[in-house]
């Protein structure tokens, strides 16, 4: 594995990080972008996760017990079967995610969102935990014409687009991004948001919705 992905990197081709059927007790990870990850029947117990987005993975049949996931937004994500079973769960987003038989029995929540996802197939989830957002209705952005377009024109920062957390492609918005970041911070919100986001080309480790919010909470405190 180490040899090929060795050569996909010298042939500037994308590494998908693969790794199944390990019994070895692993470490989480911070402050990374994962891209088409493979995990299966891993063990990541008493392991922490910070600012951290799986897309378009698999991670199924996982142990996340007494984990701490803080600031991970899972994007599309086939988890079939993978246990949070007394984990802490903090500003975490799951979209379009299959969660069949994923168990969040004794899993502590706060501010974790499930966006078209399929809760019903779960087990042990309690959605009238406060803590706990459920949206299925998608909600078009009513945003002053400016500020879309000056959005728009971040898909050019590679640093920014890569993650695609406001953008779906070069020329479409991510809407339940946004929407989310509406919610916490409202029209004004965004518009600082889009100000500072133009004032320098490289920004490191953007790859989360929470990432987004935290940096307004911040501006404002300033």
């Amino acid at each position: 594995m180490k040899n090929r992905n060795l050569i996909r990197e010298k042939m500037g081709k994308p590494v998908f990080f693969t790794l199944t059927h390990c019994s070895k007790k692993l470490r989480g990870t911070s402050n990374k972008y994962n891209y088409k990850a493979n995990m299966h029947k891993l063990c990541f117990v008493d392991s922490r996760f910070y600012n951290v987005k799986y897309q378009a993975s698999i991670i199924t049949d996982c142990n996340f017990r007494n984990a701490s996931i803080i600031g991970v937004d899972f994007f599309n994500c086939n988890m079939r079967g993978t246990s949070f079973k007394n984990a802490k769960l903090e500003n975490v987003v799951f979209y379009n995610c299959n969660l069949k038989n994923v168990d969040f029995s004794g899993t502590s929540f706060s501010n974790v969102t499930f966006i078209c996802t399929n809760l019903q197939v779960t087990n042990n989830l309690n959605i009238d935990d406060p803590e706990i957002k459920v949206m299925h209705t998608y909600k078009s952005l009513d945003l002053n014409e400016s500020v879309k377009l000056g959005l728009l024109e971040l898909a050019n920062n590679e640093s920014l687009f890569h993650a695609k957390v406001l953008h779906v492609n070069k020329g479409k918005l991510n809407n339940w991004a946004l929407n989310l970041i509406l919610l916490k911070h409202g029209d004004s919100g965004i518009e600082m948001l889009e100000k500072v986001l133009h004032k320098k080309e490289q920004w490191d480790n953007m790859y989360i919705v929470f990432s987004y919010i935290l940096l307004i909470e911040n501006m404002k405190k300033k």
